[in-house]
């Protein structure tokens, strides 16, 4: 594997974990009295931006060296479900995050003035901040399975 597919995939697993913990950090703030609509901000446009970096890289690295090198190693191995299964629910489920993320960082941007005193709205971003991050998490583990599950 080339240097630049090295640095592509350690880049996907550092920055997915990146925007993980920058959305855990959103939900958690959210619960608070007082807000710190900075913090939100900054928070959600981190994570956002994290996420969109890891899904350029990750793909990268997917059309570049997994499907021809990889996959078949999963497959042709002792856990072929781990590409079958696992792989297979990533690759689609992943492609909500960025979006989910787009929304909260939007919804925090131009509607975060009134997030403390709108019920509903902070109910609705407590909830899909909660989904980014118990889906980016669900899919960080994941990661891990298929990474397992290469023979060597």
């Amino acid at each position: 594997m080339s240097l630049i597919l090295k640095i592509s995939l350690a880049s996907h697993v550092i920055l997915g974990i990146i925007a993980i913990i920058f959305f855990y950090a959103v939900w958690l703030n959210l619960f608070k009295q007082k807000l710190n609509l900075k913090l939100l901000k900054f928070s959600s446009l981190t994570g956002l931006i994290a996420f969109l970096l890891s899904w350029l890289t990750g793909g990268y690295y997917y059309v570049v060296y997994y499907g021809n090198a990889v996959r078949p190693g999963i497959k042709g191995g002792q856990f072929p479900w781990a590409h079958t299964i696992v792989m297979e629910a990533k690759e689609h489920i992943f492609l909500f995050l960025p979006f989910l993320a787009a929304i909260s960082f939007i919804v925090l941007w131009f509607f975060g003035q009134t997030i403390a005193t709108d019920a509903k709205l902070k109910k609705g971003l407590l909830f899909i901040n909660a989904v980014i991050a118990v889906i980016g998490t669900a899919i960080a583990l994941s990661g891990i399975i298929i990474s397992g599950a290469i023979r060597q």
